[in-house]
């Protein structure tokens, strides 16, 4: 049924149907970090809203669990506030996801599918997904050595961990390198049977 529906529509038309709801899940995203920030608590490790956002409060939250989980307890431990420090930090890459997807889908709205700039936004995403797993290694070094260089903390513990979600990134992001590989092996031998003809 939904293969039906795919073929009654064209690609611009389904590529800004695709396009809003990135956009849509963006600012979903930012608006709930933002609720977050300014009226989360923090309970058992996971950040949530409070009562008076009641509709909202089962749908808001962030859940350290993981590589950040034992550092998220001790940031909160010594007083810090881990959401503002890891949240930040983990947001970005989304956002960055979210950015290279909306231009994706804003190409293929205007008809060009299989085009450089597309390929570039492939790639962005892999590379993004990539470097989220270096920043899920090296950010809670770094948070922890700037803590205690700048005299923040003193017991502060270095954490570094790899679980599966770091290498689930890497899978997904080493299968959207290929798929921008591949996109470009065929848009070149395209190009070339067009010389040719």
């Amino acid at each position: 049924m939904m293969s039906f529906m795919f073929q009654h529509q064209s690609i611009p038309t389904v590529s800004k149907i695709v396009r809003a709801l990135v956009a849509l899940f963006l600012l979903m995203q930012v608006a709930s970090y933002t609720l977050l920030v300014m009226y989360g608590s923090n309970v058992d490790g996971t950040f949530e809203l409070s009562e008076k956002f009641y509709f909202f409060s089962s749908a808001v939250n962030i859940d350290f669990s993981g590589s950040w989980e034992n550092l998220a307890q001790a940031l909160t431990g010594e007083g810090f506030n881990a959401l503002v420090i890891l949240g930040t930090a983990d947001l970005l890459p989304s956002l960055l996801i979210y950015f290279s997807l909306f231009k994706l889908f804003g190409l293929y709205q205007q008809g060009l599918v299989f085009t450089t700039a597309n390929i570039q936004c492939i790639k962005n995403i892999g590379t993004v997904l990539l470097a989220w797993i270096a920043l899920k290694l090296l950010y809670p070094v770094v948070v922890t050595l700037v803590l205690r260089f700048s005299g923040a903390s003193d017991s502060l513990a270095i954490y570094m961990s790899l679980g599966s979600e770091e290498l689930r990134l890497l899978l997904i992001g080493l299968v959207i390198y290929v798929i921008a590989w591949i996109m470009n092996e065929a848009t070149s031998l395209h190009q070339e049977q067009e010389l040719v003809i």
